[in-house]
């Protein structure tokens, strides 16, 4: 079947035209959507999801194959990846799909074991009320809870499984409006699982908390990749909505920028006020320097 080509969007302070920016210097975000990967009773179509998570990655790294393009993301052989999910209920149940994360394992396969593969979050009952079986054993992609891991670093007050375990982090979060002063529960805010239990209670009202919690050491350095479910999300506080969509970038600020955009275009056709930028988001650029908003970052568009 064939595939609209991608539409390419600069955003850039400067106004530099495309050809004439550095390739070192440009951000890049992938928007992609698959009509075909979901439906409206939240059934995934797994193989439209696989293709839909194929895309966006070679998109994103300009490589021809997977091996390849998690190369140039910085996986080896010898890593272990941790992947943090967003299974939290709060507003809205949007757990993430399964079928992507099963096209997102079998893509890392492609450099890695299975059993290298380490898939996380707080508490581990969340995952099982998500429909994820708990699997601590050798064989397999990994599956437990951080109240169930390696304990917590000290230092860095994080989970034992992204400061010890893993070499390389994954950042799976949820297309998430849950409105008010917290604005969206995106890239930066879920990391909160991530953190000793309590400090939780600090990523809701305290910004600049929030936005150091993405430049500690373990999630700084290690995370590469930042993965957006918006096959379902939602466009307000507790309502669903089917953008049919993935949003992968290297850099968490700009991706969750262009998360931003995705809800408030929504939000506009459904003539709600947009949200505003979470204070937070330009925190972790400005002060923490962990990305851009717009200066210097170029979305592509991919409609398949």
């Amino acid at each position: 079947m064939n595939m609209r080509k991608p539409i390419f969007f600069i955003l850039s302070a400067l106004l530099v035209p495309l050809f004439q920016q550095s390739a070192t210097a440009a951000v890049k975000v992938v928007l992609a959507r698959n009509p075909r990967a979901i439906n409206e009773r939240n059934v995934c179509n797994a193989l439209e999801t696989a293709r839909l998570f194929d895309r966006a990655l070679l998109e994103l790294t300009a490589a021809k194959t997977h091996e390849e393009a998690w190369k140039m993301l910085g996986l080896i052989a010898s890593d272990t990846v941790a992947i943090k999910l967003n299974c939290n209920n709060w507003t809205i149940a949007l757990n993430p799909h399964r079928e992507l994360i099963d096209a997102l394992c079998r893509s890392l396969q492609s450099v890695i074991p299975a059993n290298r593969i380490i898939i996380y979050d707080n508490p581990e009952a969340a995952l099982i009320k998500s429909g994820f079986s708990i699997n601590r054993s050798a064989v397999g992609v990994r599956f437990f809870g951080t109240d169930h891991g390696d304990g917590f670093d000290a230092g860095e007050r994080l989970t034992r499984i992204i400061s010890a375990t893993a070499s390389k982090v994954i950042n799976l979060a949820s297309l998430k409006c849950v409105e008010e002063d917290m604005v969206a529960s995106l890239f930066l805010k879920n990391h909160i699982g991530s953190l000793l239990p309590e400090d939780m209670p600090k990523c809701h009202n305290d910004p600049d908390f929030l936005a150091e919690v993405s430049s500690r050491p373990s999630i700084k350095n290690k995370t590469i990749l930042n993965l957006c479910d918006g096959l379902r999300g939602s466009y307000r506080r507790g309502v669903p909505w089917y953008w049919g969509g993935i949003i992968m970038s290297k850099d968490a600020v700009a991706g969750e920028a262009a998360a931003l955009q995705v809800i408030n275009e929504k939000r506009q056709k459904e003539k709600l006020p947009p949200l505003a930028e979470p204070e937070a988001l330009r925190i972790a650029e400005i002060k923490y320097r962990l990305g851009s908003r717009v200066r210097d970052v170029v979305q592509t568009k991919i409609e398949m």
